[in-house]
């Protein structure tokens, strides 16, 4: 089975960060999940309820969807890592 890689944005809290814990959390691991948020000092909540797939199907990186710069250079870290990235989330305040 390949693995979906999934970017998701506003996973600081609300339906961000439970879209990511949920994919990340899967059984057969069908997903690798970045879930980022634009203030890392936020990523607290994210950890604690994703704790037990952190570096492995849930990787927590910075990225402001307001700045261009900040979302090409996340989406080309990704892509050199991962090689594709399938599933686009944005989700905002």
């Amino acid at each position: 089975m390949v693995t979906q890689i999934v970017l998701i944005s506003g996973c600081s809290s609300g339906i961000g960060l439970a879209t990511a814990v949920h994919l990340a959390k899967d059984a057969e691991k069908r997903f690798k999940v970045y879930a980022t948020m634009r203030n890392l000092a936020k990523k607290e909540p994210l950890e604690e309820e994703g704790k037990d797939f952190l570096g492995e199907t849930l990787i927590i990186k910075q990225m402001d969807v307001c700045s261009d710069e900040s979302v090409s250079q996340s989406v080309k870290e990704i892509l050199e890592t991962e090689g594709k990235i399938d599933v686009l989330c944005k989700f905002t305040k």
